[in-house]
């Protein structure tokens, strides 16, 4: 007897359970919490926020202050393990401005976080 087998429901990409969506929203969220927090001078606070929000980035780490940033295409959906490219404006210790390009991945899932990608 020939074995028959019916797929049914193929009409696309299944749905994700909540708890595995990716949120862009959230992800958005994160990054000017993170940007806004370290360009007021409060970035180490983050951890310790509820939630908390891992936040890496080797020029932060030096001791450049953030003065400003602008997110390049700030209308553009964040996607999960894509870059969210970021003009940021840093002073260093002796004052000097420094305009450098970024780019961040930002992770909402199991938890927060927002990490410097192109280093």
């Amino acid at each position: 007897m020939p074995l028959l087998l019916t797929v049914a429901g193929c009409a696309g990409a299944p749905e994700l359970p909540a708890e595995l969506r990716y949120d862009s929203g959230e992800a958005r969220n994160a990054l000017a919490t993170a940007l806004d927090a370290w360009k007021k001078g409060e970035a180490r606070a983050l951890a310790r926020r509820n939630p908390p929000i891992r936040f890496l980035d080797d020029d932060f780490a030096a001791g450049l202050r953030l003065s400003d940033y602008e997110i390049e295409e700030p209308d553009r959906e964040i996607e999960l393990h894509k870059d969210v490219e970021v003009i940021l404006s840093l002073r260093d210790a002796r004052g000097n401005v420094v305009r450098r390009e970024a780019r961040y991945q930002v992770a909402t899932k199991p938890g927060l976080a927002v990490l410097r990608s192109d280093h």
